[in-house]
């Protein structure tokens, strides 16, 4: 393990191995801290999650983390929801490492490798929930993934969804205007390679007999929340000074609240539980469910 430390805080890209590397590790203070666990579910995308299975879990749940990474997302999730997980992954140096985090925290979670054209390994109807965060996009066949999904759900069974997407035609955002004018925020990371808006994507979950339960945009107030997001992309491009001049000052000046992030997670979440539901964006949270 002490070799693998080396990619500690990675999030993207390949090592040496061609392997893609997303490193994630577990929350140490969740198990035994109300503070950490509050901080925790400030996060909007852990606080949809959450929200999701409360309002999905059945008594006796059998879960899958579909995309698990290193496992970091997967062991601190298995104590918000105080059940083990099976971590299921494509990348064996990621699943090494899940499995010494797994270890080293006491965990009942366990990681194994997908199968065969990414076959998840339980038998068909076994699981009541599948949470999948951020992966989705990073798939080559998204419509096999989500019969796959199906297959491995009962009927009534659960998806907990954060995915990436494409800006939706009737999108009015600043991302979306920079995107049509050339600057995409979603295109210049090379490991999207099925990005769709989420009009072509909520066809797909129909399709695969999957019925939306909730969404929520994961982009509103972007500009307001993210402005670091615009300086990295915008820095340098003589055709938007003026939004990249508006991103840097307002970057440096939230940073001087007092107790930045929190005030501005709170006010994200309050934003997002308002006009969330039918915003666009180029992510979303989704609470799907196995008709």
């Amino acid at each position: 393990m002490t070799e693998l430390l080396k990619y500690r805080g990675q999030w993207g890209g390949k090592i040496e191995s061609g392997e893609e590397m997303w490193w994630s590790e577990p929350h140490t203070r969740l198990r035994t801290s109300r503070l950490a666990r509050w901080g925790f579910l400030l996060d909007v995308r852990q606080h949809f999650i959450h929200r999701f299975w409360r309002k999905a879990s059945p008594p006796c749940v059998r879960v899958v983390d579909f995309g698990c990474g290193t496992g970091g997302t997967t062991l601190n999730f298995s104590e918000i929801f105080r059940a083990p997980i099976l971590g299921v992954d494509i990348f064996e140096t990621q699943l090494e490492i899940a499995r010494h985090h797994a270890k080293a925290s006491g965990s009942m979670c366990s990681f194994a490798r997908l199968e065969g054209q990414g076959r998840i390994p339980v038998e068909d109807g076994a699981l009541d929930v599948l949470m999948s965060l951020d992966v989705l996009g990073h798939v080559p066949d998204i419509p096999r993934t989500l019969s796959e999904w199906a297959r491995a759900l009962r009927p009534g069974g659960n998806v907990l969804l954060f995915t990436e997407s494409q800006h939706s035609p009737a999108d009015r955002s600043i991302m979306a205007r920079l995107s049509r004018a050339g600057a995409d925020m979603v295109s210049v990371v090379p490991e999207h390679i099925s990005l769709f808006p989420r009009e072509e994507l909520e066809g797909m979950f129909e399709r695969a007999g999957f019925q939306v339960r909730e969404r929520f945009s994961a982009n509103v107030g972007h500009f307001f929340f993210s402005p670091k997001d615009y300086v990295l992309l915008l820095k340098g491009r003589k055709d938007h000074r003026g939004y990249y001049a508006m991103a840097w000052i307002w970057n440096r000046i939230s940073k001087l609240f007092p107790f930045y992030p929190w005030p501005f997670q709170v006010l994200r979440l309050g934003m997002t539980y308002l006009w969330g539901r039918q915003a666009y964006g180029t992510a979303y949270f989704y609470w799907l469910q196995k008709r």
